[in-house]
């Protein structure tokens, strides 16, 4: 802060990578450059920070050396222990990735927190110890490096099979003049990653020279590091960025700080700094500059990395730093050392036609390459929870000790139960099938899971049946519904606007076809017909939102549908298998074996596998690629094997049924007990959460069964259609029910004679028939019928007189009119009376 308080116009420094995260801001707001010699975490890469700039190779950088490294062996499984702060969790972020890219994987991130102690150490190198993974990458400061490999000495894990990997973070300053003879020890068979650097370039010679004459005491080139060299070589960049800039006439000039220091809105003293001016074009001139320096060629990407980086890879071996190889971004793992003062952009290494061979003393004093892993000490897994849960439930205790069996090879089940006959085990606790010849042999416990051999076969791309794909969005119900409220919403809007609009009139026939013209139409919100009903119109609107969203869920239903991958097994089941002439694949030591020869298949088509996770390469090469076409197994493994493994399925059920048990010597009381534990476990659900923990997770959607259950059904739509059927209805009946109240006041009083020799039957049939004759009835016919009665009347030459009518509701009807009709004569007679 104080520097930036005096105008500098570039700096050098920090050492760590936090520090030089806040300084790096404060650059950013002064426009001041910052180039690092140490600072070494990923996240200082990002264009967050302009004006920041390093010699050093970042850590994304070196942990994609690792990967390349792991990725050369082949391991698989990786475990990181690494400092529990920004620089540890930015490094194993960085290969996690790394190791992402190679397709391994980290299994376990062991964080050590600042200051932990010795015991601490233990503590968690103890645990890891029981891992099944061997590989450990470790990415901590020298001191506790030491400390960490002083307890793994202690705890056996510098042995034969082991694999330690250290990062730069210890290895960049480690040097055997610092170590004392058990330290030395204690590192033997490590492998450690170490930026690179030409020890004999004629930029270093020239540096230790002048050292050598600037020095009072002798040589003291010993006291050069790495990070001396990059804190050189950052010196030597800002002088040949201020040259450039220098050259082009331009001077150093800072703006005033926005705010004054007295001023209340200059809440920090970061709002205090003047702005470099020229910071942008120094900037460009560090970006642009190019010159060789003691480390390599001295170069920057946008980012403000080094173009180039380069690696070596070393091996403790006695009291030496054995290089065994080196790694550049650009030509990745080689034998031989990259020429980092080429002009090229990137680093020319020579050509390897082959993978290099790389000389490594493992730990252990071992020349073998480690496999990376071993089967672990700690047994756990299914079989092993459902015993153990089982125990807590027997009226007494049972001491045992877990004996591996088959820890180098897959086991032969048949044999573990005849050592087991022997009395050579107690008893035998695994995935062991009851069978007949097996229970001959030795008693078994209630079976604690089903399993029934099934066939996994590979699926394949099928596009049979898409020609009716555009069916699939609904099911049958949803079908039939929609189609009959398409039918019932067209009937009730005929209904309700047959009186009043005549383009819902016509020959009964056109008629139909109007109401289908009509409904259908709505599907495309393009009917013609205009409504002039209010209760029609409240339907309609009711249906077009229910049509509305049918369509949107029938459009983005069929598209999912059409894009969704629809996969079909190579093999229908166990009897297309058995016609077919290939080879099929079971795993080493089960039963299948057997029961395939059993079944008349030729013991020449069987393959033995070792384990399920040979099956997905052995489905993948097929029956003509050194394969297999189908793999006969229990259910147990297959379910186990889908749970990770994508684009295998079973064909067709089960075909033999059983299940697995735990073994005990004949008349074994413990076998009754144990089988009445594992039936208290069925009972409280306990064994089947035991179950769901090991065998249920499924990671892969389910290739038969995609389009069927991504179908629409009624259930999700039957609220809509509950609405625009009640409305409907609703408006349906108050239509109705108005009619009947028109039709009654507009119907002529019935004479009480004919009411007495009239029957109830008689009476209904003629109140419907005349209903029905008013409900089709035009509704502008009718006020034109009485004036064409009367017309008529005129001619035959009688006289119409109408009676004052009396309002009803406030409106006049015609039907309310008494019609008196009068002859001549009366009318003469009764003006005459009445004179």
């Amino acid at each position: 802060m104080e520097l930036f308080k005096k105008d500098v116009v570039a700096v050098v420094g920090p050492q760590s990578t936090a520090v030089s995260q806040f300084v790096a801001h404060m650059g950013g707001a002064t426009q001041v450059p910052l180039v690092s010699f140490a600072a070494t975490g990923p996240s200082l890469s990002e264009f967050q920070y302009p004006y920041f700039f390093r010699i050093a190779h970042t850590d994304a950088m070196q942990m994609q050396a690792i990967a390349s490294f792991i990725e050369h062996y082949g391991w698989r499984e990786v475990v990181a222990i690494y400092t529990d702060d920004d620089l540890g969790t930015d490094g194993i972020a960085a290969l996690s990735d790394a190791l992402e890219a190679v397709g391994s994987r980290l299994v376990k991130k062991a964080a050590l927190i600042p200051g932990i102690d010795k015991t601490s150490i233990g503590d968690i190198l103890a645990e890891l110890s029981g891992m099944q993974t061997r590989i450990f990458v470790v990415h901590v400061p020298k001191s506790l490096g030491l400390l960490l490999f002083s307890e793994a000495k202690h705890l056996g894990m510098m042995n034969s099979g082991y694999v330690w990997i250290v990062s730069d973070a210890m290895f960049g300053t480690l040097s055997f003049t610092e170590l004392d003879a058990n330290s030395i020890k204690q590192l033997q068979g490590v492998i450690g990653i170490r930026s690179y650097y030409p020890s004999d370039s004629p930029q270093l010679r020239s540096l230790l020279s002048d050292w050598k004459n600037l020095s009072t005491s002798g040589s003291d080139s010993s006291l050069f590091n790495i990070y001396g060299l990059y804190a050189y070589d950052s010196v030597w960049t800002i002088a040949h960025a201020l040259d450039s800039y220098l050259k082009y006439g331009l001077n150093f000039t800072f703006r005033s700080p926005v705010f004054a220091v007295n001023d209340s809105r200059s809440t920090s003293e970061l709002a205090q700094l003047g702005i470099s001016l020229g910071g942008p074009f120094l900037r460009a001139c560090i970006l642009q500059t190019k010159f060789a320096g003691t480390t390599g060629i001295i170069r920057f990407n946008p980012k403000g990395d080094l173009i180039r980086s380069a690696f070596e890879i070393i091996n403790i071996v006695g009291e030496q730093f054995h290089v065994i190889g080196y790694w550049t971004n650009q030509t990745q793992l080689s034998v031989s050392p990259p020429d980092t003062f080429s002009d090229a952009l990137d680093l020319v290494a020579p050509d390897n036609t082959q993978a290099p061979s790389l000389q490594i003393v493992w730990p252990g004093n071992s020349s073998d390459v480690p496999r990376g892993w071993v089967l672990p000490k700690n047994v756990h897994g299914f079989c092993i929870d459902v015993f153990q849960n089982a125990l807590k439930y027997l009226p007494y205790s049972v001491p045992y000790t877990f004996v591996l069996y088959g820890e180098d090879s897959p086991p032969v089940y048949d044999d573990m139960i005849d050592q087991l006959a022997n009395k050579v085990f107690d008893a035998v606790v695994g995935d062991v099938t009851i069978t007949t010849r097996r229970m001959e042999m030795v008693d078994f416990t209630q079976p604690y899971t089903e399993s029934g051999l099934v066939v996994l076969v590979p699926v394949k791309e099928s596009h049979s049946g898409y020609a009716w794909a555009f069916l699939r969005p609904f099911n049958s119900t949803m079908w039939l519904t929609t189609l009959a409220f398409f039918i019932f919403t067209g009937v009730v809007v005929w209904m309700l606007e047959h009186k009043k609009n005549k383009d819902f009139r016509g020959h009964p026939k056109k008629q139909i076809v109007t109401v289908l013209w009509f409904t259908f139409s709505t599907l495309f919100f393009s009917q013609r017909e205009k409504t002039k009903s209010t209760l029609a119109r409240l339907v309609i609107i009711i249906w077009l939102f229910v049509v509305l969203i049918i369509t949107s869920s029938y459009t983005a239903n069929l598209t999912s549908i059409l894009t969704v991958q629809q996969l079909t097994p190579t093999i229908q089941g166990i009897n297309s298998l058995q016609a077919m002439d290939v080879p099929i694949g079971y795993q080493t030591g089960s039963f299948a074996r057997d029961y395939l020869i059993g079944l008349n298949i030729a013991e020449q088509r069987l393959k033995p596998l070792p384990s399920i996770e040979a099956y997905a390469e052995a489905l993948s090469l097929g029956p003509y690629g050194g394969g297999v076409a189908a793999i006969v197994d229990e259910l147990p493994y297959v379910q186990l094997f889908l749970g990770s493994e994508c684009g295998y399925t079973t064909a067709g059920q089960e075909f033999t049924k059983g299940g697995w048990g735990f073994a005990f010597p004949k008349d074994s009381e413990l076998a009754v007990d144990m089988s009445t534990a594992i039936l208290t476990l069925s009972e409280n659900g306990q064994l089947q959460r035991i179950h769901d923990v090991w065998l249920s997770a499924d990671n892969c959607a389910s290739n038969g069964n995609q389009v069927d259950s991504s179908q629409l059904s009624l259930d999700s739509f039957w609220g809509l259609f509950l609405i625009t059927g009640v409305a409907s209805l609703l408006s349906l009946l108050i239509y109705i029910i108005r009619l009947l109240f028109q039709f009654s006041r507009r119907s002529p009083p019935v004479e009480p004679s004919e009411s007495h020799t009239q029957s109830l039957s008689s009476k209904s049939k003629r109140f419907l028939k005349s209903f029905a004759s008013y409900v089709d009835q035009a509704a502008d016919t009718q006020g034109t019928s009485n004036s064409q009665t009367k017309k008529g009347r005129k001619d035959k030459g009688q006289i119409e007189v109408s009676e004052p009518q009396t309002e009803r509701n406030g409106c006049q009807s015609e039907d309310d009119e008494r019609k008196l009709q009068i002859s001549p004569q009366n009318s003469i007679r009764h003006l005459h009376d009445s004179t």
